[in-house]
């Protein structure tokens, strides 16, 4: 694996074990034995350890969900609700429920403001990417950011009741009667 593909991986692999285990259940001994890199790897790549590996998680995080919403075609609000909640569905069923959402697991692990406010930042960019899928499908822009905001609060609920019951009812649920 080359040197940037390592460091991705790392990165990658940060970004599992939080939406798994939440940030305190992160740890960069956890990173190296999923990833395969030798010990030396964390400083090499993270001159900061572990806390810059939380950072570019969270980055990493932000820019996924980001792809998966400007992937969601959609030529209706219910397309918008329906497009998201299906990208939810696909984590916890794929990872069979071990996953949610990890800005979820940062916030409620976390308590470093820095890390906090970059968290914040990555729901407000998911709540933003959905308003602007809202306007583009037709609804005035205060309605759209209102829409999009209730949709990533319900789906979130709805992700980390998912796990605990280890099914989808509670996202269809929310697909349903958000829609």
């Amino acid at each position: 694996m080359s040197e940037g593909g390592v460091r991705e991986a790392m990165i990658k692999a940060a970004w599992m074990l939080i939406a798994e285990r939440g940030l305190e259940g992160m740890s960069t001994r956890e990173v190296l034995a999923r990833t395969g890199a030798p010990r030396g790897s964390v400083y090499h790549h993270f001159p900061r350890g572990r806390a810059e590996l939380i950072e570019l998680a969270i980055d990493h995080s932000r820019q996924w969900m980001q792809d998966q919403i400007d992937a969601i075609r959609a030529q209706t609000p219910q397309d918008v609700v329906t497009g998201y909640i299906d990208i939810w569905r696909r984590v916890v069923e794929g990872t069979d429920f071990r996953a949610g959402c990890a800005m979820a697991g940062v916030t409620t692990g976390g308590h470093d403001p820095a890390i906090l406010d970059r968290a914040e930042a990555a729901f407000n960019a998911a709540a933003d990417a959905l308003a602007a899928r809202f306007e583009q499908v037709g609804l005035a822009p205060a309605e759209a950011a209102q829409r999009a905001t209730l949709l990533v609060i319900a789906a979130e609920g709805a992700v980390i009741l998912s796990r605990a019951r280890r099914n989808s009812e509670p996202l269809a649920l929310v697909a349903t009667r958000l829609g």
